[in-house]
């Protein structure tokens, strides 16, 4: 279960960097709309503020995200320190200072190493022990950067002019997620595509649930008498081509598959012919994924 410091790091540093992305993948695309950008790519450095003028509030959030991060991993390393003399939890620049009080900086940057590596395993007949590998063993927390940060969004939070958030900020903020006290942005980033695909397939079983009434059951029969597979299989000319599948909506063999989710390659994704039904690629994987459930809870 999450700490709640960990739980508000990531509901808001997930919005930090889903923004940023959107913002970099819209900067690629008005430069060049053939290119094909990675989503999840590091931003190119520039010192404008990558959020302006789209996202409002981001100098709170990063303030928040900050914070509470912070406070996540003082609590962890050296517990009641994260708390002033008069109990109350301290600002994310006093934090940072605890930090560099236990582990001085250099040129800026702590690397604050992990207390509790992975445990000694046996190998070989036992008299020898090995540490297994990890990916890292400490969390880089640039200090400098960080309450460089801090000074940049208090002008906007405080209503003494603009924020002046850069990309270094926030790459130096979601760094943090590194440490053993937070690790929470990727389970908070598959909840949310988890959620907004469920949400995406609602929405379109809705409407077409509309459109079918609208034009009746018998309108909708004809026209699946009618229907032909745009994406039917040919060896040579679509090779990757597919059968119509029943369509959860209108009933009739008229959804026209595109392809089939990753987890069990069984639940197309694609458009009815007859209804308009929608369902993404995320909806299939959801759905994929909870007949993947359903189907071990029966077996047991």
């Amino acid at each position: 279960m999450r700490d709640q410091r960990a739980e508000e790091f990531a509901r808001c540093a997930v919005v930090l960097a889903a923004e940023l992305r959107e913002r970099r993948h819209d900067g690629a695309a008005a430069a060049d709309p053939e290119e094909q950008t990675d989503p999840f790519a590091a931003p190119v450095p520039t010192g404008d503020d990558p959020f302006a003028p789209f996202m409002a509030g981001r100098e709170g959030i990063f303030d928040q995200v900050l914070s509470n991060g912070l406070a996540a991993i003082v609590a962890s390393e050296w517990p009641g320190e994260e708390l002033d003399r008069n109990g109350r939890v301290r600002s994310a620049s006093a934090l940072l200072t605890v930090i560099e009080k236990h582990v001085p900086a250099t040129d800026g940057i702590v690397l604050l190493p992990d207390k509790h590596p992975m445990p000694e395993i046996p190998q070989g007949d036992g008299d020898s022990l090995f540490q297994a590998p990890r990916l890292s063993s400490h969390t880089r927390i640039d200090v400098r950067t960080l309450q460089n940060g801090i000074e940049a969004s208090q002008a906007a939070r405080h209503g003494r002019g603009a924020g002046g958030l850069q990309h270094r900020h926030i790459e130096a903020l979601l760094a943090l997620d590194g440490h053993r006290s937070l690790g929470v942005m990727g389970e908070e980033q598959q909840d949310r595509i988890q959620q907004t695909a469920q949400r995406e397939d609602a929405a379109s079983q809705k409407r077409a649930a509309e459109y079918l009434e609208r034009i009746g059951e018998e309108e909708a029969a004809q026209r699946a008498e009618h229907v032909a597979n745009p994406n039917a299989y040919h060896p040579k000319h679509n090779p990757d081509g597919h059968d119509l599948d029943t369509c959860p909506v209108c009933g009739h063999e008229t959804f026209c598959v595109e392809g089939f989710d990753p987890v069990l390659g069984q639940v197309g994704y694609g458009q009815c012919l007859v209804c308009t039904y929608t369902r993404t690629p995320g909806a299939a994987e959801d759905e994929a994924f909870t007949e993947h459930l359903r189907s071990i809870m029966d077996d047991d």
